[in-house]
């Protein structure tokens, strides 16, 4: 079942892709097709094996964007062969950096194939708790981010999974406008028009990513 037992999952989706319909939120990129690609458990822990078949999954049924908030300290060869495979199906993968507070990011936001992003506060500093390093692509808003929960509510809550998600929604916006695009010209685009916040590349990567200059 694709039903959220944990509420991330709900939380992370409406950052992506909320309908503007003037009740509570609005989404990144409110009117693309959200496929809720079930990987993890109620506790939010999950198999590797089981998110090889989400990524799988992807590449069966033509998905365009994968939104990954998710990840592992350590990594095995079948997990990048996996992220590899999405990426040459041509498929943009955004992943979450990591929540350690410290240099040492995650996968598979590590892996040079997908979009790392790290969390900055409504002050564009980085996130006290968002993992940093050579390996960080983009920037986004993680901090206090208000979005829907499960039962029908509302919640705010932080990380680089609510900063991921954020980027995942603009990738999906410069999809639609400008057509197809390779992985690769994705993240171009969206760090060649990124907002340099002034901080060091390794918490900010090319800087804060902005929807409006990158599907211009």
């Amino acid at each position: 079942s694709a039903e959220d037992y944990n509420g991330t999952g709900t939380h992370v989706d409406s950052i992506i892709g909320a309908v503007n319909n003037a009740i509570g939120v609005v989404g990144t990129c409110p009117q693309l097709n959200l496929y809720p690609v079930k990987v993890l458990d109620r506790k939010n822990q999950g198999a590797l094996s089981d998110i090889l078949d989400g990524l799988q999954w992807c590449i069966d049924n033509g998905m365009q964007v994968v939104n990954m908030s998710f990840g592992a300290l350590g990594t095995t060869q079948s997990f990048h062969d996996a992220i590899i495979a999405v990426h040459n199906a041509g498929i943009v993968q955004i992943a979450a950096a990591g929540n350690e507070g410290s240099s040492g990011i995650i996968y598979p936001a590590r892996y040079p194939e997908t979009i790392a992003v790290s969390s900055v506060d409504s002050a564009d500093q980085l996130a006290a708790s968002s993992s940093w390093g050579t390996e960080i692509d983009l920037a986004a808003p993680g901090v206090g981010i208000y979005s829907t929960a499960i039962d029908g509510l509302y919640t705010t809550m932080s990380g680089t999974s609510m900063a991921s998600p954020h980027v995942t929604g603009t990738a999906a916006l410069v999809l639609a406008v400008h057509g197809t695009l390779t992985p690769n010209e994705v993240k171009t685009k969206l760090k060649n028009t990124a907002e340099d916040l002034g901080l060091p590349l390794v918490e900010q990567g090319a800087g804060l990513v902005r929807a409006d200059l990158a599907i211009q």
